[in-house]
């Protein structure tokens, strides 16, 4: 499930400047939680290490998907990884993208509105 909000800069003066200034403050704080929720992700993984690639190669990257839209990417880089969310028919889930999402979505969110509430 993805968070997101939508701020309406019309009704400011000059509402390009903080158009511009809110766009760098919203890249900013996904760029500054994407280390925190990689960290937390590799720490928290629910599977016994074998090689450790898997919690190796968990990752949370900040993404500036279009104009006015960001996003932080979850994922694995082992082939496997798929597995390990969903499990198989021989081996239950050890999920934790999910429980990252839930966990970081709201301190993601929670830190955008504290950035609107100073700038509005």
């Amino acid at each position: 499930m993805a968070s997101s909000f939508r701020w309406d800069t019309s009704k400011f003066e000059n509402p390009k400047h903080m158009e511009k200034q809110l766009l760098r403050a919203v890249f900013a704080t996904v760029k500054y939680w994407d280390g925190p929720i990689e960290a937390w992700m590799k720490h928290n993984a629910p599977w016994n290490d074998r090689t450790t690639n898997a919690r190796n190669g968990l990752f949370a990257k900040a993404q500036r998907e279009a104009d006015k839209l960001f996003s932080i990417v979850l994922g694995h880089i082992v082939d496997y990884g798929v597995y390990l969310e969903d499990g198989t028919e021989n081996m239950r889930a050890r999920p934790i993208i999910r429980p990252a999402m839930d966990l970081f979505g709201p301190k993601v969110v929670n830190t955008l509105v504290r950035i609107l509430d100073r700038l509005g």
